[in-house]
């Protein structure tokens, strides 16, 4: 139990609204590696670059230190970190695999995450999102790996559940912290 301490240590934070986008962080390193397995047992063991998509997992585990020397900063990471994440992991398995979806949780942090008086930097970071989708959906990417359609369309199904998840958590997380009335701090 030192380790799950240790963790709610880190992710805790004096600001709610940063607190919750620590945990949602940590919730997403957490996952980063398991999600090469699942892809593996979708589109075949022998695709040995979907290991490349978990790449970001130690970044999004640096979001409660961003965070404890600047709230905002941490708040504006994990949305930018998941971005670059879904462009990354669009490139390794296509457009097509539907891994572009991970945009929309980024977009529900940043409508949920920022201060009324950040209202330029959550409209930045939601078009940069917005971006990235049309991007990927007006722009398709193959992808370095070879995905047969088959095999995308069970991503696409994997990402979609994964999506819808993610989004809820966030969801719950935030508008908690709306409820009590807590703005997140500068």
């Amino acid at each position: 139990m030192k380790a799950a301490a240790w963790l709610h240590r880190y992710a805790e934070h004096p600001d709610p609204a940063t607190a919750a986008v620590n945990l949602v962080a940590l919730v997403v390193a957490g996952n980063g590696p398991f999600y090469p397995l699942y892809s593996l047992a979708l589109i075949g063991w022998d695709r040995a670059g979907a290991w490349l998509s978990m790449l970001a997992s130690p970044v999004f585990f640096l979001v409660p230190a961003i965070s404890h020397r600047c709230p905002r900063a941490g708040r504006a990471s994990l949305p930018l970190i998941g971005i670059a994440n879904t462009v990354w992991c669009a490139v390794l398995f296509g457009s097509a695999s539907g891994v572009g979806l991970f945009v929309l949780p980024c977009i529900v942090l940043a409508a949920l995450a920022y201060r009324p008086d950040e209202k330029f930097l959550a409209i930045s970071v939601m078009g940069l999102a917005i971006g990235s989708l049309i991007m990927l959906t007006e722009f398709p990417v193959s992808g370095l790996m070879a995905v047969s359609p088959d095999s995308a369309a069970a991503l696409t199904r994997l990402n979609a559940i994964s999506v819808a998840t993610l989004s809820g958590f966030v969801s719950l997380r935030l508008i908690n912290v709306l409820r009590q009335g807590h703005c997140p701090s500068p």
